[in-house]
């Protein structure tokens, strides 16, 4: 079973344990302490899980380097500080602090995994790069404010600041990538009319470039293919 596998038959079983631990909190109506210590742990499982496979499309792609695998990392053993957390019903305040830092700094891991799947033309990459900037400083300021717990207005303010730059690059990439799809798209018309791909004959789909080996190639237009990293151009014909 492959970690990807794995993650999402997590996923399943603790969502399956949730619908039924809330269905017995509904019907029976005697909802104890360790009912709810098991209901929040499933949820703290779903939650991991969410996250860990929201990471994954980058880690396979190979974007962002060892981002994806730090981001994992961190999902796994945030949630499984707050499990503790919750067991052991812990008011040690640095635990706390460790356990929503570790959490925080995972979010923001998945949240630029997320931004990287959006393929942009070259002259955008800084706009991408400006929202990775923006998401890692937001997060730093957050957990430095759990630790040193900052007073006055300012620094709110410049939490709120960084969350609307946050937002506005995140709604602005994936227009952004629909503008170089369309432009790809009026490309990919335009070659696929100028010359014949070559032909190539399999069993199944192709996973990689049958040129360079990129895990990741476009689908272009139901059977021709164009590899992103080498612009590779092929047809391919499936053998029944």
């Amino acid at each position: 079973m492959t970690t990807r596998k794995f993650v999402v038959f997590v996923f399943f079983g603790s969502v399956t344990i949730n619908a039924f631990l809330g269905i017995i909190a509904l019907v029976v109506g005697d909802f104890g302490d360790t009912q709810g210590k098991v209901l929040l742990t499933s949820l703290s499982v779903s939650a991991a899980s969410v996250l860990s496979l929201a990471m994954f499309p980058a880690r396979v792609r190979g974007h962002l380097a060892g981002i994806p695998n730090i981001g994992i990392g961190l999902s796994i053993t945030g949630f499984a500080l707050l499990i503790i957390v919750i067991w052991f019903e812990s008011g040690e305040e640095l635990l706390w602090k460790v356990t929503a830092s570790v959490l925080i700094f995972a979010i923001a891991a998945g949240h630029s995994c997320l931004i990287s799947l959006f393929v942009l033309q070259p002259r955008y990459f800084n706009v991408s790069k400006i929202a990775y900037c923006l998401v890692g400083l937001l997060s730093v300021l957050i957990v430095g404010a759990i630790w040193s717990e900052p007073v006055g207005e300012i620094f709110p303010r410049i939490l709120g600041v960084l969350s609307i730059l946050i937002a506005a690059a995140t709604v602005s990439i994936p227009v952004l990538h629909r503008l170089t799809r369309t432009k790809e798209d009026v490309r990919r018309t335009t070659a696929v009319l100028s010359r014949d791909p070559t032909r190539v004959f399999m069993e199944n789909l192709p996973t990689i470039c049958l040129v360079c080996g990129q895990k990741w190639i476009a689908d272009y237009d139901s059977d021709i293919f164009k590899c992103s990293a080498c612009d590779a151009f092929f047809e391919v014909e499936i053998r029944g």
